[in-house]
């Protein structure tokens, strides 16, 4: 061979080791990087850089971008312009492949069934014995849970029926890491192993072919029901996230990972307020009276400030968040739900908003409620009516009416709304979302408009029970304006809310009993559906380990129920010098007095109490029963510890209202008045108890029904954990089926 020859092989070979050593480094990287896909290292939504990712693996662009080819033909990855993203499935892809799980499965099982020896079925046992922690890490579980199967079914002695299996495994592997997440405490699924593991070895095929399906479809209903409470995203090439049902923890790790902003957020909620809000196409639900003009400056400030310094600027960092109109913001027209103040601009924020903006959230705008806030529904002269996202032909319920719509249309991530004689759990109730009283004294007031001021506290609704702890933690607090506030001084069990809920798993439940507080179910002839669902949720608390005392009744022989709430009820006798004094302290606004908006005629008709208002005294010690109402209070409140006390109980539950939503037309042929509307939420307010209403159900109707639970005094952590454990045994949040295909 010539010279010349002997150096064209050289290159050749040079050129082919290049080759193959190119090929050996890009299957490594492929192989990283596929692990890291399927073991949630990077989650499903997850954004990368090709230069980002090939610097994080010490390699160059050339194998990175091979092996992400490979991984986009496996469906694990999606190609954009600039970048890559983790597929994230849609609920209905997830279903979609359980299905087709089920089929293959079903048929491995029968199959295995008919071959498996003793010792495959020893092999199955040992790898249930190290799965039975039900504490176990999640990471270290879904091995153990994908080596049990793959054991199972090859024992079917078909490679090709599972080579099919493991690759539909692989398409929803990185949403398992969402279920090993969601559920925390793997008991249930143990128990199901463990009942497929006893039938396969009876081949018992006809009930282990339904464990089967009934395992899978347990499992798919964990990850749909984790998918729509995080980010709900649809990712195709650079296409932005979408946000349905998103909660503040999914926010910031998408934050964290690239995958968005708080401008990109603030931005979806804009156009979605605009077209399931505003717009003459869109069902106009009537939940915001005025936006933030400055809500994506706003956002955009914060993601600068995030950028320049990689953290963030506090727990509600680039939180969308929509506010009562009760609360004074200050450059944004704040009207009480009164059409008199609808220019009306305060020049500072109420003390709880200026906690909001320093913890980072973004106002997105001010929600409707009724006329100074005196009554249980949302029609007000400012705004009309707020349509239920549930049934658009019913109330939201009031008065904090537009927070309640626009967090449950996902028109906001989380709300404030405002309490007194129930205004924040009873609109919670009508939609499905988690509404929490404090003890009254907790939240600061200052710059709320008042009802009666010893009953008033601010306070979170929200569709997740994380995301209502996140909130309370930033408005709680001590605030020299308020005496009422020092309150939050006197324990330390006040605050670190969010943390509180850390170790908590559905078997959290254990730790809990309840009282029944059988008065306070509902007579009306409305009520009996509301009843059904409440009676169903307290015995699907007792099967999953809550101690139930029934039959407790608040009514004594001097009083029962409805004595109780009318010997301490205030609203007519303090509200008019409370509403005059907020009112007198305001010299810009365009009336001092309710005698005034009373004479103007400026109130909505409907809002009834507006006129019982008025017609109060000036002085509240003016009417003889004011001091004994006032005892009546404390009285209440002892009769209502005693009784937790009495039957070793933690809370007491009831039906938060005692009948579903009103259509509107039933309240315009005044059904009810406001002091005559059968809702439960006084209880709470007028012994300044705290409570929580919870989702627990849904009438044949699709109306949702909220249970309430009563705690002890400065009970708050408890009632959190009590509900977050609630939230993950039974997943009770269902997002409008109206409004869910809504364009945003």
């Amino acid at each position: 061979m010539t010279t010349g020859g002997r150096r064209a092989v050289d290159r050749a070979g040079g050129r082919l080791g290049d080759q193959i050593a190119m090929t050996s480094v890009a299957d490594e990287v492929y192989g990283r990087l596929r692990e890291a896909i399927l073991d949630g290292t990077y989650p499903p939504g997850t954004r990368l850089s090709l230069r980002t990712l090939a610097d994080e693996l010490g390699v160059s662009t050339m194998p990175a971008r091979e092996s992400l080819k490979r991984l986009g033909v496996e469906g694990l990855v999606v190609f954009g312009r600039r970048t890559v993203t983790v597929a994230n499935l849609s609920a209905e892809e997830v279903r979609q492949i359980f299905e087709i799980r089920q089929r293959l499965e079903g048929l491995a099982t029968q199959w295995a069934a008919e071959r498996a020896t003793e010792e495959d079925l020893r092999d199955l046992r040992a790898i249930l014995d190290e799965m039975a922690d039900a504490h176990l890490d999640p990471v270290v579980w879904r091995g153990l849970n994908r080596r049990f199967h793959e054991r199972l079914y090859s024992c079917s002695r078909s490679p090709h029926l599972l080579d099919l299996i493991r690759n539909i495994w692989d398409r929803v592997t990185p949403s398992m890491a969402i279920y090993a997440t969601a559920v925390e405490d793997f008991g249930e699924a143990h128990r199901q192993h463990l009942q497929i593991l006893h039938l396969f070895a009876t081949k018992d095929l006809p009930a282990l072919l339904a464990t089967t399906a009934e395992h899978l479809e347990h499992t798919a209903a964990t990850v749909v029901t984790a998918l729509t409470g995080a980010s709900g995203a649809a990712l195709e090439g650079d296409q932005a996230m979408t946000y349905d049902e998103l909660t503040i923890e999914s926010f910031h790790a998408a934050l964290a990972a690239g995958a968005t902003t708080s401008a990109d957020l603030t931005r979806w909620y804009l156009g979605r307020i605009e077209a399931i809000d505003q717009s003459q196409d869109g069902p106009r639900l009537g939940a915001y009276v005025t936006l933030n003009p400055h809500a994506l400056a706003e956002a955009a400030a914060l993601d600068e400030r995030y950028a320049a310094r990689g953290e963030l600027t506090g727990p509600l960092h680039g939180v969308p968040v929509v506010l009562k109109d009760q609360a004074e913001t200050a450059g944004i027209a704040t009207s009480f739900g009164s059409g008199l103040f609808a220019d009306y601009v305060p020049e500072q924020d109420a003390t709880v908003v200026a906690r909001l903006r320093e913890a980072g959230a973004v106002i997105l705008g001010k929600s409707t409620m009724c006329d100074f806030a005196a009554g249980w529904f949302s029609f007000s002269s400012r705004s009309g009516f707020t349509k239920n996202p549930y049934d658009l032909a019913r109330e939201t319920g009031g008065s904090s009416a537009g927070t309640a719509a626009a967090v449950a249309a996902n028109l906001a991530l989380v709300g404030i709304g405002e309490d007194t004689g129930g205004s924040i759990r009873l609109p919670s109730s009508f939609t499905n979302l988690f509404g929490l009283r404090v003890t009254t004294g907790l939240i600061p007031r200052t710059g709320f408009s008042p009802l009666v001021h010893f009953q008033d506290t601010p306070g979170p609704m929200a569709r997740t029970v994380p995301d209502l702890a996140a909130t309370l933690d930033v408005v709680v607090g001590y605030d020299p304006a308020d005496t009422y506030t020092s309150l939050a001084t006197s324990s330390p069990e006040i605050g670190r809310y969010r943390e509180a809920l850390e170790d908590v798993t559905r078997s959290t439940l254990t730790d809990f009993s309840v009282g029944v507080l059988a008065d306070a179910f509902g007579t009306q002839p409305e009520s009996g559906e509301t009843n059904e669902v409440v009676a169903t949720a307290v015995k699907r608390l007792a099967d999953l380990g809550v101690r139930v005392v029934d039959d407790v009744e608040l009514g004594d022989g001097e009083r029962d129920l409805a004595g109780w709430v009318a010997a301490t009820s205030l609203y007519t006798t303090v509200s008019k010098h409370d509403i005059d004094a907020f009112l007198g302290a305001r010299p810009h606004a365009p009336v001092h007095s309710v005698e005034e908006v009373h004479t103007s005629g400026v109130f909505h008709e409907l809002t009834d109490l507006v006129a019982d208002i008025a017609a109060g005294p000036a002085d509240p010690a003016d009417d003889p029963a004011y001091y004994s109402r006032r005892l009546s209070q404390d009285e209440l409140r002892r009769r209502l510890v005693d009784l937790m006390a009495r039957t070793g109980t933690d809370f007491l539950v009831y039906p938060t209202v005692q009948v579903p939503p009103p259509t509107r037309e039933a309240l315009a042929a005044k059904r009810w008045t406001a002091l005559d509307f059968p809702t439960n939420t006084v209880l709470a307010s007028q012994s300044s108890l705290p409570a929580m209403s919870v989702p627990c159900g849904f009438t044949s109707a699709g109306l949702p029904v909220g249970l309430e639970v009563l705690g002890k005094p400065l009970a708050e952590k408890a009632l959190l954990r009590f509900a977050r454990a609630w939230e993950l045994a039974t997943s009770p949040r269902r997002p409008s089926p109206l409004l869910t295909k809504a364009p945003a």
